[in-house]
Protein backbone atom coordinates (compact mmCIF):
# COMPACT_ATOMS: atom_id res chain seq x y z
CA UNK A 1 0.00 0.00 0.00
CA UNK A 2 1.48 3.31 -1.01
CA UNK A 3 1.45 6.34 1.23
CA UNK A 4 -1.17 8.08 -0.92
CA UNK A 5 -3.43 5.02 -0.77
CA UNK A 6 -2.98 4.94 2.99
CA UNK A 7 -4.11 8.56 3.39
CA UNK A 8 -7.06 8.02 1.05
CA UNK A 9 -8.33 4.89 2.80
CA UNK A 10 -10.74 4.85 5.70
CA UNK A 11 -9.96 3.63 9.21
CA UNK A 12 -11.68 0.28 8.76
CA UNK A 13 -9.47 -0.60 5.80
CA UNK A 14 -6.31 0.31 7.68
CA UNK A 15 -7.39 -1.73 10.71
CA UNK A 16 -8.15 -4.71 8.46
CA UNK A 17 -4.67 -4.48 6.97
CA UNK A 18 -3.06 -4.28 10.41
CA UNK A 19 -5.15 -7.25 11.60
CA UNK A 20 -4.10 -9.27 8.55
CA UNK A 21 -0.46 -8.45 9.23
CA UNK A 22 -0.71 -9.64 12.84
CA UNK A 23 -2.44 -12.85 11.73
CA UNK A 24 0.32 -13.43 9.18
CA UNK A 25 3.02 -12.89 11.82
CA UNK A 26 1.21 -15.17 14.26
CA UNK A 27 0.90 -17.95 11.65
CA UNK A 28 4.57 -17.58 10.78
CA UNK A 29 5.56 -17.89 14.44
CA UNK A 30 3.32 -20.94 14.91
CA UNK A 31 4.94 -22.63 11.91
CA UNK A 32 8.39 -21.96 13.37
CA UNK A 33 7.39 -23.48 16.71
CA UNK A 34 5.85 -26.51 15.04
CA UNK A 35 8.98 -27.01 12.96
CA UNK A 36 11.10 -26.80 16.11
CA UNK A 37 8.85 -29.32 17.85
CA UNK A 38 9.15 -31.68 14.89
CA UNK A 39 12.95 -31.49 14.89
CA UNK A 40 12.95 -32.09 18.65
CA UNK A 41 10.61 -35.05 18.22
CA UNK A 42 12.82 -36.59 15.54
CA UNK A 43 15.87 -36.08 17.75
CA UNK A 44 14.30 -37.65 20.84
CA UNK A 45 12.35 -40.45 19.11
CA UNK A 46 15.27 -42.93 18.77
CA UNK A 47 15.93 -42.60 22.51
CA UNK A 48 12.32 -43.21 23.55
CA UNK A 49 12.73 -46.80 24.76
CA UNK A 50 9.17 -47.05 26.12
CA UNK A 51 7.63 -45.86 22.81
CA UNK A 52 5.62 -43.14 24.54
CA UNK A 53 6.12 -40.57 21.79
CA UNK A 54 4.00 -41.47 18.78
CA UNK A 55 3.63 -38.02 17.23
CA UNK A 56 5.18 -34.57 17.73
CA UNK A 57 2.17 -33.30 19.67
CA UNK A 58 2.89 -35.99 22.31
CA UNK A 59 6.06 -34.06 23.09
CA UNK A 60 4.34 -30.74 23.81
CA UNK A 61 0.95 -29.20 23.07
CA UNK A 62 0.83 -25.56 22.12
CA UNK A 63 -1.71 -23.04 23.37
CA UNK A 64 -3.31 -22.60 19.94
CA UNK A 65 -3.76 -26.37 19.59
CA UNK A 66 -5.53 -26.57 22.95
CA UNK A 67 -7.75 -23.62 22.00
CA UNK A 68 -8.58 -25.26 18.66
CA UNK A 69 -9.42 -28.54 20.43
CA UNK A 70 -11.79 -26.70 22.78
CA UNK A 71 -13.41 -24.91 19.84
CA UNK A 72 -13.83 -28.21 18.00
CA UNK A 73 -15.44 -29.80 21.07
CA UNK A 74 -17.91 -26.93 21.40
CA UNK A 75 -18.79 -27.09 17.69
CA UNK A 76 -19.31 -30.85 17.91
CA UNK A 77 -21.57 -30.48 20.96
CA UNK A 78 -23.61 -27.85 19.11
CA UNK A 79 -23.95 -30.12 16.06
CA UNK A 80 -25.05 -33.01 18.27
CA UNK A 81 -27.60 -30.81 20.02
CA UNK A 82 -28.95 -29.55 16.68
CA UNK A 83 -29.12 -33.10 15.33
CA UNK A 84 -30.99 -34.29 18.40
CA UNK A 85 -33.48 -31.43 18.07
CA UNK A 86 -34.07 -32.19 14.40
CA UNK A 87 -34.45 -35.88 15.17
CA UNK A 88 -36.97 -35.15 17.91
CA UNK A 89 -38.94 -32.83 15.60
CA UNK A 90 -39.02 -35.50 12.91
CA UNK A 91 -40.12 -38.12 15.42
CA UNK A 92 -42.99 -35.93 16.69
CA UNK A 93 -44.16 -35.25 13.11
CA UNK A 94 -44.08 -38.95 12.26
CA UNK A 95 -45.89 -39.75 15.49
CA UNK A 96 -48.63 -37.23 14.65
CA UNK A 97 -49.03 -38.91 11.25
CA UNK A 98 -49.26 -42.28 12.95
CA UNK A 99 -46.18 -43.66 11.23
CA UNK A 100 -44.37 -44.40 14.48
Amino acid sequence: MSLSEYYESDLETVLDIVQSFYEFQNNKEQQEWERTRFVSFMTIKPHDSKKRLKKPSDLIKFKWELEQANTDKLELKEKIKTGQQKGFELYTRLKKLGLV
